[in-house]
């Protein structure tokens, strides 16, 4: 006689995903899609999403981050998933003003409300009269940078040899007038990349620029936030916790990733929530999602230098980021557009925002500015960041100089995001990092950016909230193939591509590698 066993089920494995922004929740999104992982994320803000300031209910988010038009995770994830509509959590698209110290010098149209013309000559026809003070003679010296464009990622080498080169060493060789490189593309870049151009990676500034600006008419399109970006995170942690039963662990750190005997494989995390002792939480698979600051240091502690992938970790550096947001006494004095970027010169430049425009409020009472690689700068006072905020407003108005009124908040960040210089591509780490133990992975801006790691960031590039969220719901994807099988993942809907090149440009890729193959052009012009 048979007697019939019961077979225990097997215990799921357990994913440890160690930061809370876009590319945190991402990854924890994925990974609790299946129902195969028991999830939990660990942060060390308080409060989910990368809130830099709180002033009671308000908040401020450091460089008020819009939804660019080419952001489709970013928009399906809210319309299909969170059922956030992307209108209820965004304005309409605007325009954008940038200004320098002689005032107002170009203001950026809504491309995709224009008849669309091949990329990038929709972006050059339709600015033609929004310059104020740049003629025509000078904006047409960045033609040379086409090669450039069309070559710095057709293929790893082609991207190395590009990021070893500054953006502002390119321009030079390029021969790109130093009134457009002043006035446009220094401050487009820095507010972009938070570096400045002599200290940027030509390589990240062209994908930026491709990404942004040049690939596609209406790619430099934005929607700015109606809404505090908590909003977003705390439904989307909620969905989390009450769909998918993962479990969040906020005010808390990671010190360290624990490895089996053999090193081989991921076996957990080492955390401190602040209670003055550390405990161990198991994991067969962990994520870092932590941003450049801490992952150096996770990788130290954890032994991990050592690793092919992970042992040039330590080179990446940070960009400081200050924001001071006025109230504005007496009558509301409106700004002409509610989004503008600002340089005066320099190694900073920044953003200055209509909070009340975009929000819902009264135009003209609440503003705010945003100060990047901001280093020099977070020692000062309150009243020295109010000082100079109120000389950025004047850049629109004079008015603002002398205006009455008080300091909301400020927020001041050494380590607000990765500092993308040159040579610096060779230390990013990939999603899944040569020779890591099995189970651990990458997710975020950092992961490396180039035409080798398409799979991984999809042709998301540069510091932006899409890259960071494709990479997290990657990582997802990656760990439930590799722990729960194909037919788990598949459960699991795929990211979105950023939009293919437009044809003429294929073909004009397609013709420059068969040129370059056959000697009638030299590989990476601009480097030798």
């Amino acid at each position: 006689m048979r007697v019939a066993t019961a077979t225990l089920p097997a215990a799921k494995p357990r994913a440890v995903v160690v930061g809370g922004g876009w590319a945190g929740f991402g990854a924890a999104w994925n990974l609790s899609k299946t129902g195969g992982f028991g999830v939990t994320l660990v942060d060390g803000s308080p409060d989910p999403g990368g809130v830099a300031g709180k002033l009671g209910e308000s908040s401020i988010e450091l460089g008020v981050k819009g939804c660019w038009r080419h952001y489709g995770n970013i928009r399906r994830l809210l319309d299909n998933e969170l059922e956030l509509p992307v209108r209820d959590i965004y304005n309409d698209f605007s325009e954008t003003a940038f200004y320098s110290k002689r005032g107002l010098e170009v203001v950026a149209p809504v491309f995709g409300e224009l008849p669309r013309l091949p990329a990038p000559l929709g972006t050059l026809v339709y600015s033609l009269n929004k310059f104020t003070e740049l003629p025509i003679n000078e904006r047409l010296t960045a033609f040379p940078l086409t090669q450039a464009l069309l070559e710095f990622d057709l293929d790893e080498e082609s991207y190395s040899a590009y990021d070893s080169l500054s953006f502002e060493a390119l321009c030079k060789r390029a021969k790109v007038s130093d009134a457009l490189y002043d006035t446009f593309l220094a401050p487009i870049l820095l507010a972009l990349l938070f570096v400045p151009p002599k200290d940027l990676s030509a390589a990240a500034a062209l994908s930026v620029l491709s990404n942004y600006a040049l690939s596609h008419q209406s790619d430099f399109d934005v929607q700015w936030p109606r809404v505090p970006p908590s909003e977003i995170f705390l439904k989307w942690k909620r969905l989390l916790e009450e769909s998918r039963g993962a479990k969040f662990l906020n005010s808390t750190f990671v010190r360290r990733v624990l490895l089996s005997d053999n090193g081989k494989e991921v076996r957990g995390v080492e955390i401190d929530d602040g209670s003055g002792s550390t405990r161990e939480l198991g994991a067969e698979v962990v994520v870092l999602a932590a941003g450049a600051n801490a992952m150096p240091k996770i990788v130290t502690a954890s032994g991990l230098e050592s690793i092919r992938g992970l042992q040039r970790v330590h080179e990446l550096s940070c960009s400081a980021v200050t924001a001071t947001r006025f109230e504005i006494d007496g009558e509301p004095m409106p700004l002409r557009y509610p989004s503008n970027v600002w340089s005066t010169g320099g190694e900073v430049a920044g953003t200055f925002y209509d909070i009340g425009a975009l929000r819902g409020g009264r135009p003209g009472v609440v503003l705010e500015v945003d100060t990047y690689n901001a280093a020099d700068l977070l020692g000062l006072s309150d009243g020295d960041l109010e000082s100079r905020g109120r000389e950025v407003l004047s850049l629109e108005n004079s008015a603002y100089g002398t205006s009455s009124g008080r300091v909301q908040a400020t927020a001041r960040v050494r380590n607000a995001a990765l500092r993308w210089t040159p040579g610096s591509h060779g230390a990013t780490p990939q999603l899944s990092p040569e020779g890591a133990p099995r189970g651990l992975l990458v997710a975020g801006d950092l992961v490396r950016n180039g035409p080798g790691d398409f799979g991984s960031h999809l042709g998301a590039r540069g510091l932006s909230q899409e890259k960071s969220l494709v990479t997290g719901l990657r990582a997802g994807m990656v760990a439930a193939e590799a722990f729960l099988g194909k037919d788990a993942s598949r459960l699991i809907k795929p990211p979105l591509h950023v939009e293919p090149d437009e044809p003429h440009i294929s073909a004009a890729k397609a013709a420059l590698t068969k040129a370059r193959a056959s000697g009638l052009l030299p590989n990476n012009l601009f480097i030798h």
